[in-house]
C-alpha cells in the first residue's frame, strides 16, 4: 500500500506542476481546479508518514525534538503566510503584492521551509524507511513547486523580484552557502 502511494505521487506531482506551469503563464494565477492539484501533490506523499492518522505522544529524546521542530516549522509557515494578507493570495489564485518583509528578509520560501521542517518534525517521531521517502518526495515536489513559482514571479514582477532574488537565498543561507 505505501509503495503504491508514493508512486502515485509521482504522476500526480507530474501532472499539478505541469498544469500550475500553464495557468500561471496563460492567467497569471490558478484556478480552484489548479490548486486543488497541487494539494493533492502535496498530500498523497503525507498519508505515507500519517502522522496525522495515529500520532502518538512523544516518549524519548528524538520525538520531543521532532515535536520542537514540527513546531518551529508550523511556526514558520503560518506566520510566512500570515504576511500575504489575502487568502486568495495564500491560495496563488490572486497575484498581489511581493512580499519582502518577516522571514521574507531571510528566504525567499519560508512557508516551503516551514512545512518542509513541520513534516520533518513528525516524521522524527516515527522514523522508518517509509518516512525517508515520504520525506524525500514532498520536498522534491516542492522544489520543484518553488522553480514553477519563480519563473511565474519573474514574469508578474520583473526587476524587483530579480533583485529580491539575487539579495536573498532560495531556502536559507548557511554561513556563506545559500541553499
Amino acid at each position: 500500500m505505501l509503495t503504491k502511494l508514493l508512486a502515485l505521487s509521482i504522476p500526480v506531482t507530474a501532472v499539478a506542476l505541469l498544469y500550475a506551469r500553464w495557468e500561471y503563464r496563460k492567467r497569471g494565477s490558478l484556478t480552484w481546479f489548479g490548486l486543488l492539484l497541487l494539494c493533492a501533490m502535496l498530500f498523497v506523499p503525507n498519508i505515507v508518514l500519517d502522522y496525522a492518522l495515529r500520532y502518538e505522544m512523544p516518549s524519548t529524546l528524538l520525538d520531543y525534538f521532532g515535536v520542537f521542530v514540527g513546531l518551529v516549522g508550523i511556526v514558520l509557515c503560518l506566520t510566512s503566510m500570515t504576511l500575504f494578507r489575502s487568502v486568495l493570495k495564500i491560495l496563488c489564485l490572486d497575484v498581489g503584492t511581493l512580499t519582502v518583509s518577516g522571514p521574507y528578509r531571510w528566504s525567499r520560501n519560508p512557508q516551503y521551509v516551514g512545512y518542509f521542517l513541520f513534516l520533518f518534525g513528525f516524521a522524527l517521531n516515527d522514523w522508518s524507511p517509509w518516512c525517508l521517502a515520504a520525506l524525500l518526495v514532498v520536498a522534491i515536489s516542492l522544489h520543484l513547486l518553488v522553480l514553477v513559482e519563480e519563473e511565474h514571479l519573474h514574469r508578474m514582477f520583473g526587476e524587483q523580484y530579480l533583485e529580491f532574488s539575487q539579495k536573498i537565498p532560495r531556502y536559507a543561507r548557511l554561513g556563506r552557502m545559500r541553499i
